[in-house]
C-alpha cells in the first residue's frame, strides 16, 4: 500500500513537472529572442569595448572574482585540464542559478523526450569534494518527503545511509536505493561513474547485493531510521524486486531491479567515448535513451540544451552570460572576436565569456564545433581543450598528437578494446636522470586479461616519434626516456593525475594528456618510495567512491 501511495504522489509530481515544462519552454524561447537581439546591450552591461583585452585564468582574475563574491562564498575547484586547480567562488545565489539550469534541462528534456517516470537518481559522490556538482547536491537540512520521492539520491546525506555505505560500500547502497525507489532517469556527470557502477555489479554481484540480502533476511538488524527511509522511497513492486535481488546468485540487468529507468544523462563531449561505449553494453540504446549533458565549465555555463523532439542542440544561451568566439588558430586579440551569428558551420571556435560574476572577456580554452544553426543561434558541440600540451625538453607533446597515436595504437593492438581508456602522464621520478611519459591503460579493477605492456610501450614510443619530430629528436639524444605502460582503474588515475580533492566521480575529466606530473598527484609516492612501474599485476585499487 505504501508503494501505491508513493507512486501516486510521484505521478502528481510528474504532472506538476509537465506543467512547469510548458512555462520553462516558453521562457526558453523568449530567452532565444532576447539573446539574438541583445548582444550590444550585453557589451554595454559589462563595459566591453573594442579594446577590452582577452584574458585567461590568472591570480588577479581569481582575486577579483573572490572580492566580488564576498567572504561567504564557497570555492569550487576545477580539475583534469588544469595543472593547478582554479578556485571559483560560488555564492548561494549563484548556486541557485546553476541548480535552475539543471532543473530547466531535466524538465524540458522530460517533456520533449516523453519520459513517463520523472524521478531522478543522481550518482553523486559519497565523500565530500570541491567540485561544483558536490556544492549543488550538498544538503544543509533533511530533504522533504516529496523531494525524496522525486530525487531519491537525496536520502544519501542521512547519517544512517552514510553508515550503510561505510559498511557495505557505495555500490551496494546505490543498488538498494534504486531497487526500492525505481526512478525513471539516471544522472552521472561523468559516464565513467555510471559505467563503473554497472561493471561493479557484473564483476562482484554477491558482495554488492549483500545489503539487499541482509535487509530481506535480517530486517531487525537495521536501525529504525533505515526502515523509515525505505518507506519514504518505496514504490510498487519494490518488495518483490528486493527479493529477486536477494535470491539471485548472478548479476541482474538494470531492468530487473529498476524497471522504471527510461533514460540516463551524462557528459558526452571530449574524450569520454570509451566510457560511453562501455556503458552502452549495460544500457543498450534500444531500451535506454542517452540524453547528452550541456557544457559547463567550473567558471561558467557554456551551453544550454535546446530540444526539438528527440533532437538535442546546444546553444550559447546561459542567463547573464555574454558569448564571443575566436576561430581555431586565430590569435587572442579583440579584433578576432566573432559574435554568435557570424560563426560558420563546420568550423571550430574557442569560447570567450563575460558574466555578472566578474569574468570579462575570459578565454575558457574550450573548443566547440559549430554543427549548424538552430533558432538563429549556433549549435555547439564540445570538441576538446585548446592548447593542451606538455614539454620536458621542448618536445611540446599535445593532446591532439596523443589522440592520433592512441588511435593507431588501438588499430595495431587487438587486446586494447574500444571501451578501454588511454591517458598519458608526464613523469620524472626522483633519482632518475631523464624524464619519460607514462601511458596509462584504464581498465576495470578485476580485468585480468593479458596485455603486452612492453610491446605496447615500444609501439607507442615509436608512434609518438613519428607524429612529433621533436619527441623523436629528444629520444635519440637521450634527453627523454622511453614510454612506460601502467594499468589502473579510474579512481587511481584521478588520484595520480590531479583528481578533485576528495572524489574522482563528480569532477575529474578523463583527458588523453595530463599536465599534472605523475609524482605530483594526490596518490603519488614520496621521494623515498619508488615510482610505480610497469607490471603484469593489475592494480587492485578500488574505482568506487
Amino acid at each position: 500500500m505504501r508503494g501505491l501511495i508513493n507512486d501516486f504522489a510521484r505521478g502528481l509530481i510528474g504532472a506538476a513537472i509537465s506543467g512547469l515544462s510548458v512555462a520553462l519552454t516558453a521562457l526558453h524561447w523568449m530567452r532565444i529572442g532576447t539573446v539574438r537581439r541583445g548582444h550590444r546591450r550585453m557589451l554595454r552591461r559589462y563595459d566591453l569595448t573594442p579594446g577590452t583585452p582577452i584574458q585567461g585564468w590568472s591570480a588577479s582574475v581569481e582575486r577579483s572574482l573572490q572580492q566580488r563574491a564576498g567572504s561567504a562564498a564557497r570555492l569550487a575547484l576545477t580539475s583534469g585540464a588544469a595543472a593547478c586547480p582554479k578556485r571559483v567562488p560560488y555564492t548561494e545565489r549563484r548556486l541557485r542559478s546553476v541548480r535552475l539550469a539543471y532543473v530547466d534541462m531535466f524538465v524540458r528534456g522530460c517533456r520533449a523526450l516523453r519520459i513517463r517516470r520523472r524521478s531522478l537518481y543522481v550518482f553523486s559522490a559519497f565523500r565530500p569534494d570541491d567540485s561544483v556538482t558536490a556544492l549543488l547536491v550538498s544538503e544543509r537540512r533533511a530533504p522533504w518527503y516529496l523531494s525524496t520521492l522525486q530525487a531519491p539520491y537525496r536520502v544519501q546525506s542521512h547519517p544512517a545511509m552514510r553508515a550503510l555505505a561505510s559498511a557495505y560500500g557505495p555500490t551496494a547502497l546505490r543498488l538498494w536505493i534504486l531497487t526500492i525507489a525505481n526512478p525513471g532517469v539516471l544522472y552521472s556527470t561523468n559516464p565513467s561513474t555510471l559505467s563503473t557502477f554497472c561493471d561493479d555489479l557484473t564483476d562482484d554481484w554477491l558482495r554488492h547485493a549483500k545489503l539487499v540480502r541482509d535487509y530481506c533476511e535480517r530486517p531487525g538488524a537495521f536501525a529504525r531510521e533505515v526502515h523509515a527511509i525505505a518507506g519514504r522511497l518505496e514504490s510498487r513492486g519494490s518488495a518483490d524486486r528486493l527479493g529477486l535481488v536477494a535470491a539471485s546468485r548472478s548479476a541482474l540487468p538494470l531492468h530487473s531491479f529498476a524497471p522504471g529507468v527510461e533514460a540516463y544523462i551524462c557528459w558526452t563531449g571530449g574524450y569520454v567515448k570509451p566510457f560511453l561505449a562501455r556503458l552502452a553494453r549495460h544500457l543498450p540504446s534500444e531500451r535506454y535513451r542517452l540524453i547528452p549533458m550541456f557544457s559547463m565549465a567550473t567558471e561558467t555555463i557554456e551551453t544550454v540544451p535546446h530540444f526539438d523532439g528527440a533532437a538535442v542542440s546546444f546553444l550559447p544561451l546561459a542567463r547573464g552570460v555574454c558569448y564571443e568566439f575566436i576561430e581555431e588558430g586565430a590569435e587572442d586579440r579583440p579584433g578576432n572576436l566573432l559574435t554568435a551569428d557570424r560563426l560558420q558551420a563546420g568550423k571550430a571556435y574557442a569560447m570567450v565569456v563575460s558574466d555578472r560574476y566578474g569574468l570579462r572577456r575570459y578565454q575558457t580554452g574550450d573548443l566547440f564545433l559549430c554543427r549548424g544553426f538552430c533558432a538563429g543561434l549556433p549549435d555547439l558541440e564540445f570538441l576538446r581543450r585548446r592548447d593542451m600540451e606538455y614539454s620536458f625538453t621542448g618536445e611540446k607533446l599535445t593532446s591532439d598528437q596523443l589522440v592520433l597515436a592512441f588511435e593507431r595504437l588501438r588499430a595495431a593492438c587487438s587486446e586494447i578494446r574500444p571501451e578501454d581508456f588511454l591517458a598519458c602522464v608526464p613523469s620524472h621520478p626522483a633519482g632518475e636522470p631523464v624524464p619519460h611519459y607514462k601511458v596509462v591503460l584504464v581498465l576495470r579493477v578485476d580485468d585480468d586479461r593479458v596485455v603486452r605492456d612492453a610491446d605496447i610501450a615500444r609501439l607507442c614510443d615509436r608512434l609518438l616519434g613519428e607524429i612529433n619530430g621533436e619527441y623523436q629528436v629528444k629520444r635519440d639524444s637521450g634527453r627523454l626516456g622511453a614510454v612506460r605502460v601502467v594499468r589502473m582503474g579510474p579512481a587511481e588515475l584521478a588520484d595520480r593525475a590531479g583528481g578533485p580533492r576528495g572524489s574522482w566521480e563528480s569532477q575529474f575529466k578523463f583527458l588523453p594528456l595530463s599536465r599534472e606530473r605523475w609524482e605530483s598527484g594526490r596518490g603519488a609516492p614520496d621521494k623515498t618510495t619508488p615510482a610505480l612501474e610497469p607490471s603484469n599485476a593489475i592494480s587492485r585499487t578500488s574505482t568506487r567512491a
